[in-house]
C-alpha cells in the first residue's frame, strides 16, 4: 500500500483526518474526567479524538491515536495484515539516530519559569489520584554503559516542577536509576510530548539496544535528535514538548492510583521523585495523551510489539500455527494461537512456546484454523464446544508473572494456565463448523426489485 509522508505527530493527525479516523471535539472540554470519558467514547467508536478547546488550557490535546491495530498500520504505512512482520523486521535492522545541528522544533520555546500547571495534563479515571503525564517518549542513560533508552514511565503531575516516577519492575530506566542511586546521584532524563508515532511504538518494545535504531527502522530513515539544553541526553528534534527532568536519590513519596492496564486502578504506593528543570516546545503545541486502561494503552503496552516474538516462538515449535494475537480486551495476560490440524500433544507445546515469550502471558488458548480469533465470540465458542475440561486443562502453579495481575503474589508469582480448545484428530471429520458463503448484502439489495404493491382489496 501506499505510504503516507509521517515525519511526526503533525504529519500523522493529518493522515488520520483524511482516513476518517479522528473524531474533532469542537466543544468545551474540562479536562478533569470529561476528556477522558470522550476518550472512551471515540475509542469505542474506532477513532482518536483531538480536542481544539481544553477549559483552562492554550493548546489542544490529542489521544487515542494508536488505539487500534489498523492505526497503528497506518502510522508505519502498512496494512493490518503485514503490521507483525513490519514491527519483526524493525527488530533485525536497527539504523540509529542522529544529531541535528541546527535548531529543532522541540526547542522553539523555552517555558520561563518551568510550570506544568501550564500544560493541559488531563485526569482520565473518576479515582485517579491526580493528573498524570502518560503518552510522553521517557528517554534515558545508562550511567555505567552510556546507552540510551526509550520507554514510558507514568509520571503524577505534582507541583509546578514535581513529579512522581512510578519505576517498576522489567523497566531499564529503573536500572539506570539503581546504578546512579548507589553513587549517590540523581538521574537525568527527558520526557518526549507529541512524537512522530513511529517512535512511540518503538518505545513500547523491551529492547536491549536504544529504541530510536527501532523507530528508524520503522520509519526507513534515520530520526533526527538534538541534544537537551540542560543534560546530555538526544530528544526527538520534532517533538511537540520536551521536559528535560531528573529522578532524585533518596526520595520516596506516595504516588497513585491510577487506571491501569489491567482495567483496574492501582494502589497508592511510595514510589520516586522527580524534578523538572527545563520544558521546551514548539510554537503552538499540541498536547498528546493516553487513557489509562483505553486500547491505546493496552496495545502499546502490552500486545502489539509482543505479537511478533510471540509468532516466532510459536513458529518456531510447529509449523502448523497460523495466527497469533495478544488480544486489547484481555491486557495482555491471554495469548491466543490458531493452528492447522495440530498432532497429539502439539498444541500443548506450542502454548508452553506461547507462555515462554512473555512473562505477562498468563492464559493460553489453542483453537483449530477455523477459529477467528479476532473475533471473541468465536474464540469463546471454541472454549465452549471444543474443551474437555479434565483433559484439556493444564494448570502451572508458582510461575513468574507482572505484579500488577490482581492474581499474582505482591512479587509477582502466578499460577498459569494452557487451553487446548482444538479438535482431537478423530472428530475433525465429524465436527465440521458451520459457514455460510459470503455475500455483499448491500449490493444485492441496493439490485433487487422494488417491493410488490399489497393487494388490499377484499
Amino acid at each position: 500500500m501506499a505510504k503516507d509522508a509521517i515525519d511526526d505527530l503533525r504529519s500523522f493527525l493529518e493522515v488520520l483526518s483524511r482516513h476518517g479516523a479522528i473524531q474533532d471535539i469542537t466543544a468545551p472540554v474540562d479536562p478533569v474526567h470529561e476528556l477522558g470519558a470522550i476518550l472512551k467514547a471515540c475509542e469505542q467508536d474506532g477513532r482518536a479524538s483531538w480536542f481544539h478547546d481544553v477549559k483552562g488550557a492554550s493548546m489542544p490535546v490529542v489521544g487515542g491515536v494508536l488505539g487500534s491495530h489498523e492505526r497503528i498500520a497506518l502510522a508505519l504505512g502498512c496494512s493490518r495484515d503485514e503490521l507483525g512482520a513490519t514491527l519483526d523486521r524493525a527488530t533485525r535492522a536497527p539504523l540509529p539516530c542522529v544529531e541535528v545541528q541546527h535548531p529543532a522544533p522541540c526547542q522553539q520555546v523555552a517555558m520561563d519559569p518551568v510550570d506544568l500547571g501550564r500544560l493541559p495534563v488531563p485526569v482520565h479515571a473518576p479515582r485517579d489520584g491526580g493528573p498524570f503525564i502518560n503518552a510522553g517518549v521517557v528517554i534515558g542513560r545508562d550511567p555505567v554503559s552510556g546507552r540510551q533508552n526509550l520507554s514510558y514511565v507514568r509520571l503524577q503531575v505534582k507541583g509546578p516542577d514535581r513529579i512522581g516516577v512510578n519505576l517498576n519492575q522489567w523497566r531499564h530506566l529503573r536500572e539506570f536509576f539503581e546504578a546512579a542511586e548507589a553513587r549517590g546521584a540523581n538521574l537525568p532524563f527527558c520526557v518526549a510530548i507529541g512524537v512522530d508515532p513511529a517512535l512511540m511504538i518503538a518505545a513500547a518494545f523491551r529492547y536491549d539496544g536504544d529504541e530510536y535504531e527501532i523507530a528508524g527502522a520503522l520509519r526507513g530513515r534515520p530520526i533526527e535528535t538534538v541534544r537537551a539544553k540542560t543534560c546530555d541526553l538526544l530528544v526527538p528534534a520534532s517533538a511537540e514538548i520536551v521536559l528535560e527532568c531528573e529522578i532524585l536519590a533518596g526520595e520516596r513519596e506516595d504516588e497513585g492510583p491510577m487506571a491501569e492496564y489491567t482495567g483496574h486502578y492501582s494502589g497508592i504506593a511510595k514510589q520516586c521523585v522527580g524534578r523538572v528543570k527545563a520544558i521546551t516546545h514548539r510554537r503552538n503545541p499540541i498536547f498528546e495523551t493516553i487513557a489509562g486502561a483505553s486500547y491505546e494503552h493496552l496495545l502499546l503496552g502490552t500486545a502489539v510489539t509482543r505479537e511478533p516474538k510471540l509468532k516466532a516462538l510459536a513458529l518456531a515449535t510447529s509449523p502448523r500455527v497460523r495466527e497469533v494475537l495478544l488480544p486489547p480486551y484481555a491486557s495482555g495476560f491471554l495469548a491466543l494461537v490458531a493452528m492447522d490440524s495440530p498432532r497429539p500433544g502439539e498444541a500443548r507445546s506450542v502454548a508452553i512456546a506461547a507462555l515462554h515469550s512473555h512473562v505477562n502471558i498468563s492464559v493460553v488458548v489453542v483453537v483449530d484454523s477455523d477459529v477467528d480469533i479476532f473475533n471473541p465470540a468465536e474464540v469463546l465458542w471454541a472454549v465452549s464446544t471444543r474443551v474437555r475440561w479434565e483433559r484439556d486443562i493444564s494448570v502451572i502453579a508458582g510461575t513468574l508473572g507482572n505484579e500488577l495481575h490482581p492474581s499474582a503474589d505482591a512479587d509477582g508469582v502466578i499460577s498459569k494456565v494452557i487451553v487446548d480448545a482444538t479438535l482431537a484428530p478423530e472428530l475433525r471429520a465429524s465436527y465440521s463448523k458451520v459457514v455460510y458463503p459470503t455475500l455483499k448484502l448491500a449490493a444485492l439489495l441496493a439490485a433487487q426489485p422494488p417491493k410488490p404493491a399489497v393487494n388490499s382489496a377484499a
